[in-house]
């Protein structure tokens, strides 16, 4: 059940502990490189598209590389995942993987995109060092896949997919944003993918961020951005399971990364793959949550929802950039991460970065 805005504490109500035993919690820096996109996915950003950020206002490469030095030197952080936007337009994110990689610590990069270039790219972020690669894709009906997307082509989604198989990125994941009305009678269909692919297909709960999530969805026969379209896990697991029979939940530590994702398998035909469910409104995991945020403007943000934001684009663009004062400003803002998010996000997930 989506929980009540009444029921969702915001951000002023209370705040993780302070001190060291917070930021220690935080084992993933996102980081996004770019607010720009080449979809304009409903959920995402509305119809017209939003504001893109001043050139000048993104940092450069060798200043996210000022913060993932800071993550690893003084809080212990290993992992990183780079986001936008559509982290794929950005000029240089093959280098960006390379120069990631160079740095003493980085245990596990990897990349979220929508998948439009990874049939061309899929080996040059390999051969750079890149990780792991999650795909979104929110439809395998090419129709529904254009309307959710407004410019997306599904065909060259699906092969990037199979380059970044064979290439050697494995298991790939796959996101999937549960909306009614719109894909939830794919859910079957997604859930058979793990049949035949050694990938975790993840269904993740409609969250409602920005301008987007007001007013009807344009493009996806009228449906509204609220509660309407909204499918709790529990819904999709009965879809699923009323199809192609029960789920077998999976011991989440042996699934590659350290997302908030319930796993499961299918419990018939073994399944190459598996099956993820990511439920931040239904189930909300804000008190175990282990992640933290820098955008692509220079934003320590605690929260995809809420904000809780420091900008240490100030600290980076100084002569002398200290890591210790960058440090600072992370467990400064894991200070401000709220016991549980709101119910409606401040920010288009584009510049956010997911």
């Amino acid at each position: 059940m989506l929980l009540p805005i009444a029921e969702i504490p915001s951000i002023r109500s209370s705040h993780f502990g302070a001190g060291p035993a917070a930021i220690s919690s935080v084992k993933v820096l996102r980081i996004s490189i770019t607010d720009r996109c080449n979809y304009r996915c409903v959920y995402c950003m509305p119809e017209n598209g939003v504001a893109w950020l001043p050139k000048a206002e993104i940092l450069s490469f060798e200043e996210i590389t000022k913060v993932v030095q800071a993550s690893i030197q003084f809080h212990g952080i290993r992992r990183f995942k780079i986001t936008g936007g559509e982290p794929t337009v950005r000029n240089g994110l093959v280098d960006l993987v390379d120069l990631l990689r160079r740095i003493p610590g980085v245990e596990d990069l990897s990349l979220t995109t929508n998948g439009q270039r990874l049939a061309e790219l899929a080996q040059p972020l390999r051969s750079a060092g890149l990780d792991r690669v999650t795909v979104s894709i929110d439809s395998l009906n090419p129709a529904t896949f254009r309307r959710i997307t407004r410019t997306g082509d599904l065909s060259a989604v699906l092969a990037g997919l199979d380059r970044a198989e064979a290439v050697g990125f494995s298991p790939v994941k796959i996101n999937c944003v549960m909306m009614r009305g719109i894909n939830d009678r794919e859910l079957p269909d997604f859930a058979r993918l793990t049949l035949e692919r050694k990938a975790t297909v993840r269904f993740i709960e409609y969250m409602p961020l920005g301008e987007s999530a007001v007013g009807p969805a344009a493009g996806c026969d009228g449906q509204s951005r609220g509660q309407n379209v909204f499918i709790s896990e529990a819904e999709a697991r009965d879809i699923i399971e009323r199809d192609l029979g029960p789920l077998r939940p999976v011991d989440r530590r042996t699934e590659a990364g350290v997302g908030p994702a319930t796993v499961w398998q299918l419990s018939t035909s073994r399944p190459l793959g598996r099956i993820g469910f990511i439920s931040a409104m239904s189930a909300p995991f804000c008190s175990t949550c282990n992640r933290l945020r820098l955008t692509a403007d220079g934003l320590l943000r605690s929260c995809l929802f809420d904000g809780g934001e420091i900008d240490v684009k100030p600290l980076l663009r100084t002569p002398y950039p200290s890591l210790e004062g960058i440090a600072d400003a992370m467990a400064r803002c894991v200070r401000m991460k709220p016991v549980a998010h709101s119910y409606h996000g401040n920010k288009q997930m584009s510049q956010i970065g997911g």
